[in-house]
């Protein structure tokens, strides 16, 4: 036994000494360098490219099977730039020989200095590196077969350890021709800790991007804490942390100042990834989040919850280089919030629960949009309150715009081949809404766009106590686009509606309102024009405002009969307890034939034209009085009972003219008079002998 026992003790010694023997002979007696040519020709036999290998290579064995290689270079693909496609400085790996005898592998750190990759397309689409990728996959991969057992020659690794790995002084070049693009990345440094399966391995990595088109330039830095599953399948990112000190003027705002960090989770075998604790800060803007993602390899999936931190838009777009916006209201865009739920896929996005809130309005909902290459949106969102009019440019701040600048300004003002394409369906309520003045409350609308059709309905509205009803339909399939409006206003105080819109309440009373319209074209000058349909309306229980009809007839009156001119008494108006019309609409030329409005005093006839491309007037309006002239502010004058007066509107838009011909309405009426007298006098004196002599 004992014999037994130092004979394999000394067969143990003689293997060590047959390994350190090695370890000092071999590097003696094989030098590597001496293959240096052998292996080129193989590179170019492969590749047809040549493999350039300018320093030595450096073998060790004991205690590290290690080796050293100098600088060297690939050149590029015909065709393409005298850059080298791939060149390094010098690689090092050492890997321990003891530990591969029990099958273990303990490498030092890989160390790699001064790789540089140049990456290119040509304007063809054609890359550098795409027949690498032919000469590795030309080979038919031999087929799959069931797992076997290692036979007692192979050798099964039972563990594997890497010092890290240590890349420095790397560089990158990305130019892409057919997308005039050119990227360069310099200076890039990759660090890691001891890399063994189930450890926690930290990671630096930076790198400075240097881009011409287009002008980005900066540093890019990232760390964490890595940890991979012994398996293999579980890669785990705790405490990263993306940094960018981007600028240039490919950069909105010519500068991108950002940090990133979260917390990730990715199972390659589930295919399930999870990022929490998401943190990204850049633009003045902080958004924060958990993403969850399943089916990450084969078809992937996601959904989370992203919240945006209260900010200050007007200082976004400041960062984002944009121009300040010109605004009725200084204080508008001066802060915002949103959150939503997310739920996307490689072709669809859903955005549940949305709450974006913009100064004092705010909107909630669900948004989503299926279908990326062709969209189709579905939406049902609600705002609550809004005064457009604080957004909009200031009225008073506006310079005029003349009619050629203002018609070349119109053109094509509707996309026609954008709304060709929508497909969109949803729903818009809004609480309050104020726009152009006018304010109206308890809107919704229903949109739908579909194969060119884009139409609004039903639409409605509260609006100065009363509701307004519509449908409106844009048809953009032909050559022109074609508008259609059928709406419906009822129970409308018309008073504060013009007040609120113009600033002047210049007719007043309860409106009862509908209109069945249709234009075409592409400019207003051009709706105007093609404005073809009816309109109706009443009004009862008011007044126009600017004239008192009864007043001006009194002081016609007493011009004609030598009197003083009554002083003026009351409101400035012509009370109505009706007033009502219908119009037909030809080409932009509004004809009316039935205005008729009624008071206590009189009766007023309308009639004529209002052409809108002319913006233009012709039109006659009769008022006969039918009452006394108490309760307009004079005494009584029921003479005047039947009196015709006649009003003719013409001029145009911007100078309207009137005239009121009272003087020869109130002579034909005396003159009646006379005679209605004379005749009575010779019907008394003569019988009926002269009895209408004078008529």
């Amino acid at each position: 036994m004992g014999k037994l026992l130092r004979l394999v003790v000394f067969a143990l010694g003689g293997l060590v000494l047959l390994i350190v023997a090695a370890a000092i002979i071999l590097p003696l007696v094989v030098d590597p360098n001496d293959f240096k040519s052998e292996i080129a020709s193989a590179v170019e036999a492969k590749t047809g490219r040549t493999l350039t290998m300018e320093g030595d290579i450096g073998l060790s064995v004991f205690p590290w099977l290690g080796l050293d290689i100098g600088p060297v270079s690939l050149s590029n693909a015909k065709g393409f730039s005298q850059r080298p496609f791939a060149s390094m400085k010098a690689v090092q790996v050492r890997i321990k020989l003891l530990p591969l005898l029990s099958k273990q592998v303990e490498m030092d750190t890989v160390v790699l200095r001064g790789l540089n990759l140049s990456l290119e397309t040509d304007r063809t689409g054609k890359t550098n590196w795409s027949d690498l990728a032919g000469a590795a996959g030309s080979e038919e991969a031999p087929p799959a077969a069931e797992e076997q057992p290692a036979s007692a020659g192979e050798v099964a690794l039972t563990g594997l350890a890497i010092g890290g790995v240590e890349i420095t002084d790397a560089g990158v070049i990305w130019d892409d021709q057919q997308a005039g693009a050119h990227y360069e990345i310099d200076g890039l440094n990759l660090r890691t800790g001891a890399i063994e399966p189930g450890e926690a391995v930290p990671v630096e990595l930076g790198l400075v991007v240097d881009s011409e088109q287009p002008a980005i330039s900066g540093p890019v830095n990232f760390k964490a804490t890595v940890a991979l599953s012994e398996d293999g399948q579980t890669i785990r990112l705790s405490d990263a942390r993306l940094t960018t000190a981007l600028d240039g003027d490919g950069l909105p705002g010519g500068e991108l100042k950002s940090e990133l960090g979260f917390n990730s989770a990715l199972d390659l075998k589930a295919q399930t990834l999870a990022v929490t604790d998401l943190l990204l800060q850049a633009m003045g803007l902080q958004v924060e989040g958990e993403l969850n993602g399943s089916k990450v390899l084969d078809d992937p999936a996601f959904s989370g919850v992203i919240r945006v931190a209260e900010f200050v838009p007007r200082e976004v777009m400041k960062k984002l280089g944009l121009p300040p916006l010109d605004v009725a209201d200084a204080s508008v865009l001066g802060k915002a919030d949103a959150q939503l739920e997310l739920q996307a896929t490689t072709d669809s996005a859903r955005l549940d629960k949305l709450r974006f809130r913009l100064d004092d309005s705010t909107l909630d909902g669900n948004l989503a949009v299926s279908h990326f290459a062709r969209p189709a949106i579905r939406f049902d969102l609600q705002l609550d309150r809004i005064d457009v009019d604080r957004y909009l440019p200031a009225g008073s701040d506006a310079p005029p715009v003349p009619p050629p600048a203002a018609a070349a300004a119109g053109a094509q003002m509707i996309p026609v081949d954008t709304l060709r394409e929508l497909d969109v369906e949803g729903e818009l309520k809004i609480g309050q809404l104020k726009v152009s003045g006018l304010r109206s409350s308890d809107i919704r609308m229903k949109l739908t766009a579909k194969s060119g059709v884009v139409r609004v309905h039903p639409a409605s509205a509260s609006m100065y106590e009363g509701q307004y009803k519509g449908d409106i339909k844009l048809d953009v399939r032909g050559q022109q686009p074609k508008i259609f409006m059928d709406e419906h206003l009822s129970g409308i105080e018309v008073g504060p509606l013009l007040k609120d819109l113009s600033g002047k309440e210049t007719l007043s009373g309860k409106t009862q309102a509908n209109a069945k319209l249709t234009a075409s074209g592409q400019t207003p000058e051009q709706f105007t024009k093609t404005l073809n349909g009816k309109v109706d309306f009443k009004f009862t229980d008011g007044a126009v405002q600017g004239f008192n009809l009864a007043a001006m007839i009194r002081k016609a009156q007493a011009k004609l009969e030598g009197k003083p001119v009554p002083p003026d008494s009351g409101p400035n108006q012509t009370d109505f307890s009706s007033l009502s019309g219908s119009a037909n609409i030809t080409n932009g030329v509004i004809r009316n034939r039935d205005l008729m409005a009624m008071s206590p005093l009189l009766r007023v006839q309308g009639t004529g034209d209002i052409d809108l491309p002319r913006e233009s007037l012709d039109y006659t309006v009769t008022a006969k009085v039918v009452g006394s002239l108490e309760g307009q502010g004079g005494k009584g004058a029921v003479d005047l009972k039947g009196l015709e007066v006649p009003v003719r509107l013409s001029g145009t838009f911007a100078k309207p003219e009137y005239r009121v011909e009272l003087d020869k309405v109130l002579k034909k009426k005396a003159e009646k008079k006379i005679r209605k007298k004379l005749d009575k006098a010779l019907e008394k004196n003569f019988g009926d002998k002269f009895k209408g002599i004078l008529d």
